[in-house]
């Protein structure tokens, strides 16, 4: 009887799982993968399979990854830190030299950006276990976002808007919840016209707790939809890089949702907009009402000074 906790647990579930890992229970350098379909009136069919041959593979693909990241990002490092001197000299002879300066300061410091991406999906991947469960104040860590998704719109004019519970915050991982955040709001001001609208809720819904990023941009044709999370997947290739995209982003945020037992959910119509859903088990809802009473409501418009503040009201 193969009595590895996974796998028990597996059998005694209530909900349909796709399929479960776990070491041969005779050879602990085996991995098998077993899944569950209906057979008969009542009864249930097992299938196991032995899929080590393919988890080496990918553990090969993962290590190539990692350590081929590792020694690109010191020498692009180097050389961002010779070219930003140059660029900043104000020295006559430099004068010239300018345009294709800053074209080169402009690729490295792309490639350096691909390159952390490759080791944020390389630590992800990684993890055997799912995030550890802490109290991550989610409201105030959308503020934080939204000010920095304010600065990358610069002179774009976009209206951004947090619609957050206070008293909603979620167990988990912090560092790898902002870095999905981030990518997704920093996505919708790419792709959304300047002066458009994006919208970042926070909220409860029945069995899940869910962020909801939205905006008013060109919108994604459906064919695309299901390729999206995939590396280096592009819609638009040469937009996405004229835009300073790695064509990660949405890798991460996948990644880092299923470390939290979470789903990522999109709707697009081109022309109207996209609709990107991060859906949180309701059991990751964090109570900290001691907290929750000494901070501030975190739910305001951000948007140009020139346009003045508007109340949040709920979505």
């Amino acid at each position: 009887l193969v009595r590895h906790p996974g796998f028990v647990a597996f059998l005694n579930q209530r909900r349909a799982r796709d399929s479960v890992e776990f070491p041969s229970p005779v050879d602990d350098g085996l991995t098998l993968g077993a899944r569950i379909v209906p057979y008969g009136k009542k009864q249930r069919l097992l299938l196991a399979t032995d899929i080590s041959r393919v988890r080496r593979l990918e553990q090969m693909r993962r290590d190539f990854i990692t350590n081929v990241s590792h020694e690109l990002r010191t020498p692009l490092t180097v050389i961002i830190g010779y070219l930003e001197p140059l660029l900043d000299s104000d020295h006559p002879a430099l004068e010239s030299w300018r345009p294709p300066l800053r074209g080169m300061r402009q690729q490295a410091g792309r490639m350096l950006r691909i390159v952390e991406d490759l080791l944020l999906l390389a630590r992800l991947e990684a993890q055997k276990d799912r995030a550890p469960k802490k109290p991550v104040d989610v409201p105030a860590l959308l503020a934080d976002i939204a000010d920095d998704a304010l600065a990358l719109s610069g002179e774009q004019g976009h209206e951004i808007r947090v619609k957050a519970d206070p008293d909603l915050w979620l167990l988990g991982c912090e560092k790898e919840l902002r870095s999905a955040f981030s990518n997704l709001a920093f996505n919708a001001v790419r792709y959304t016209p300047p002066g458009g609208k994006i919208e970042l809720r926070w909220f409860a819904d029945g069995t899940e707790v869910c962020l909801a990023v939205e905006d008013n941009g060109e919108g994604i044709a459906a064919h695309h939809l299901p390729r999206l999370s995939e590396r280096f997947y592009r819609v638009n290739r040469d937009r996405s890089r004229g835009s300073g995209g790695t064509g990660l982003g949405l890798s991460i945020v996948k990644h880092v949702l299923n470390n939290h037992g979470g789903q990522l959910r999109i709707a697009s119509e081109p022309g109207k907009g996209s609709l990107f859903v991060c859906a949180f088990p309701a059991e990751l809802r964090a109570q900290d009402a001691e907290t929750a009473a000494t901070r501030a409501p975190p739910a305001r418009d951000f948007a140009e000074p020139a346009s003045g503040c508007k109340s949040a009201g709920a979505g």
